[in-house]
Order: structure tokens, then C-alpha cells, then sequence
């Protein structure tokens, strides 16, 4: 009788994991792809499509000269219509293909499933290691090691790509948490900054703004003017103090070409805009780590072609750079003061991503766990529902299980 409890136990529990399992759903194959993408020409080569493209077409070739302004000057009516076209054709695309060849179904089916948790809108020039996009392993939420002192990385798109290098670094050394999303700009960071702190007890707290602010909107503005930057970071800084936490300034990066990547991809000089930080920093007795410094002789070898962002390589240096930094910092740290704990409300939680929760739970099998927020995980607005959604599946009901095997025991 043992043997065969054991034996439905075992047949339950494996069930559970393949359903859960294939939740996220397996990435296509190379072959897969391949196929997709030649059934995908034939259709659109095809006389049936033939009014669709050519409307598409128009629509597209409007878009691409609007993108070609500065983001201040583009008309948001040309991009929603776009947008719109868009879908319409790759509805009409995709029902061709179905028609055209139904064993490709499947494999659109897939790749609908693994576009709902992959990349979102990316900013120019971000791919899966430097994105926000809830398939990236940076941003995933992180099991506190008890005892160990917590770290708080907050930064855009180039913090996302060394923030596994980081926790990597400091492996037994921190519990090393980023905010749930890119951080942008300093007003972004002052719209968010209490949510992403929370009452998360920090001991540490490493920081960036300066790309996204140093940015022309159009031909003679920056999202932020030099004064305005130096405002918004004093804000910044007076909100992350008011912590507790030990602070750790990141200057920005360099950009190449003299800051103009295109003619409307334009940035601020960095090198004057890191003085004015440091010089604010050094009047608030916040540490500086130099990631500025660091990549500006490597920049060449380690950057992306006309790019801000950084080959793996160029991640691996400036990870080295900002674990040291932390390390000296968490050194400083009173040897008789306990690491800060995890408050039980320490991340805020957003309600409405419950449900987009539970609906990721195969039908039939939403009993067998117990769906709650993770508390060291941020839902913010901006955060796509996926990160929520991954958040909360947190453990098995073994409860469940019980009551439902329950009848079956009877039979043994």
C-alpha cells in the first residue's frame, strides 16, 4: 500500500512540474525559425497579400521618416497609426500562413506565447542582456541570504547588463536586489524612487542617472538641462539617505563619436555633466565609483558600434568596478551592526497583477499553489505584468495535493 501512495504521489508531483514547466514555453529552434520566417516570404510574395503589403508598405515608409526626428519633434498620430497597420498585418500575415501550411500553427502559437514575456519596447541600441524584458535573468526577483547585508542596484539599461556579474561577484558577500525596471532618466527616478525603496532596509545603495537626461529631445534641448540634472539628483539623493543606507554614485559611461551617433541620436557632454555630479556627490558625502574612467580606454574595444551599450566584455569590467566599490562600502560598515533584514512590507505591491497571476496557472491545477507576492520583488507601473506575474508563483500547496488524492486512497 506504501509503495503504491508513493507511486501516485510521485505520478502527482510530476504532473505539477511538467505543467509548470511549460509555462514559459520553449524558445524556437533554429530550424524552427527557419521555417517560419520561408513560409512567412511565400505568403507575403503571394497575389493574396499583394493589396495588404503595398498598404502596409505606405504606412511604414511614413513611420521610418518620422523616427528620423528628434523624439520631441515626432508626431505620436503617425506612430499610433503604425501601430495600428502593424497589427492588422501581421494578422493578416499569420492567418495566411495558417491557411497556407496548418503544421506551422503550432510554432506561431509558441511564438505568440514567448512574445507576451519577452522583450517589451527596447530603447535604441538595448538587446535581451540590457533590457527590462521579464526574460532577462537580471530581473528576476532574489532570495535573501539571512545575515547577509542587502544592496540595492538602481541604474538604466547599463546597470541591467552588469547586474549579474554583480551578484556573481559578491556571491556569500550581499544580497544584491535592482530596481524592477529601467530607470531612466532622474524624473523617472523621482516619480519611482519610494516605491523602489520601499522599507527595504538598505545597506547599501549604488546609483546612476545621466544617459537618458543627457539625451536632445530635439535640436538644442536635453530631457534635462545641466541645472535641472543637478536638481534632480540632490532630490534623488536627500529620498535614498533618508534610508540609512551607505550611497554609492555611478558616474555615466562614456558615449562615442563625440556624443552624436546619429544626427538625431545626440547626447550632452558626459565628462562635464559627471563633474557636476561629482561635485554635488562630494558635497554629500556620497562615494563615487568612476565607471566613466573605467570604460573611457576600453570604450573602442568593449562598446557596440555606434552604440552607448557594452559588448559582454564591457559588462564583465564595469561589474568588477562596481562590486569593488560595494565591498568597500559594505566594509565600512560597523563590525557590531546587524545587516538589515527584509521588511515584510518592504517592496510595494501592485493588486491588479493578481489575476494576470493566477491566469498563468494551467486550468485545473490552480489549487495546487499558493499564488502571493513575493515580497522582495516591485510591481511598479511601468512594469510589465509578466515580472509580476513570475513573482507569485511561489510554492506548491502539498495541501492541495492531499485533499485531492485523498478520494483515490480508498482503492489502495
Amino acid at each position: 500500500m506504501k509503495l503504491k501512495l508513493a507511486s501516485i504521489f510521485l505520478l502527482v508531483l510530476a504532473t505539477v512540474s511538467l505543467q509548470v514547466g511549460g509555462l514559459a514555453g520553449e524558445p524556437l529552434s533554429d530550424a524552427e525559425k527557419k521555417r517560419l520566417s520561408e513560409v512567412e516570404v511565400a505568403v507575403r510574395r503571394s497575389p493574396a497579400l499583394r493589396k495588404e503589403v503595398a498598404i502596409f508598405n505606405e504606412i511604414r515608409k511614413e513611420y521610418q521618416i518620422d523616427r528620423q526626428k528628434f523624439s520631441n519633434d515626432r508626431d505620436p498620430a503617425v506612430s499610433k497609426k503604425y501601430r495600428q497597420a502593424l497589427a492588422v498585418f501581421q494578422n493578416a500575415v499569420q492567418k495566411a500562413m495558417r491557411e497556407s501550411d496548418p503544421s506551422v500553427a503550432i510554432l506561431l502559437d509558441r511564438q505568440a506565447e514567448l512574445a507576451k514575456s519577452g522583450l517589451k519596447q527596447a530603447n535604441e541600441g538595448e538587446t535581451l542582456a540590457d533590457t527590462d524584458s521579464s526574460r532577462n535573468r537580471a530581473m528576476l526577483p532574489v532570495q535573501d541570504d539571512v545575515g547577509l547585508p542587502r544592496v540595492l542596484l538602481i541604474g538604466d539599461s547599463i546597470s541591467i547588463g552588469y547586474t549579474l556579474q554583480v551578484r556573481e561577484h559578491l556571491q556569500r558577500k550581499a544580497n544584491v536586489h535592482r530596481i524592477p525596471q529601467n530607470g531612466g532618466a532622474t524624473d523617472i527616478g523621482l516619480e519611482k524612487m519610494a516605491s523602489w525603496l520601499g522599507d527595504g532596509n538598505w545597506d547599501v545603495i549604488h546609483f546612476n542617472f545621466g544617459l537618458h537626461d543627457a539625451k536632445f529631445v530635439s535640436e538644442t534641448t536635453h530631457r534635462a538641462s545641466r541645472e535641472q540634472y543637478v536638481e534632480n539628483l540632490q532630490k534623488l539623493i536627500n529620498k535614498m539617505q533618508a534610508t540609512g543606507a551607505r550611497l554609492i554614485f555611478a558616474t555615466t559611461t562614456p558615449v562615442p563619436k563625440n556624443g552624436e551617433l546619429t544626427p538625431t541620436r545626440k547626447f550632452d557632454s558626459i565628462e562635464e555633466r559627471n563633474r557636476l555630479a561629482v561635485q554635488l556627490m562630494n558635497k554629500n558625502g556620497v562615494a563615487i565609483d568612476d565607471l566613466y574612467a573605467a570604460m573611457l580606454p576600453r570604450q573602442e574595444k568593449f562598446g557596440r558600434a555606434n552604440d552607448v551599450h557594452y559588448q559582454p566584455e564591457g559588462y564583465d569590467l564595469l561589474a568588477k568596478a562596481v562590486a569593488k566599490s560595494i565591498e568597500v562600502e559594505l566594509g565600512k560598515l560597523k563590525k557590531n551592526a546587524k545587516p538589515k533584514k527584509a521588511n515584510s512590507k518592504a517592496l510595494l505591491h501592485d493588486e491588479r497583477f493578481d489575476k494576470t497571476a493566477y491566469g498563468s496557472i494551467p486550468n485545473g491545477w490552480k489549487d495546487f499553489f499558493d499564488v502571493r507576492p513575493n515580497r522582495n520583488w516591485t510591481c511598479g507601473e511601468r512594469q510589465a505584468q509578466t515580472h509580476c506575474a513570475a513573482s507569485r508563483l511561489t510554492t506548491v500547496n502539498w495541501n492541495s495535493i492531499r485533499l485531492r488524492i485523498a478520494p483515490w486512497l480508498m482503492y489502495l
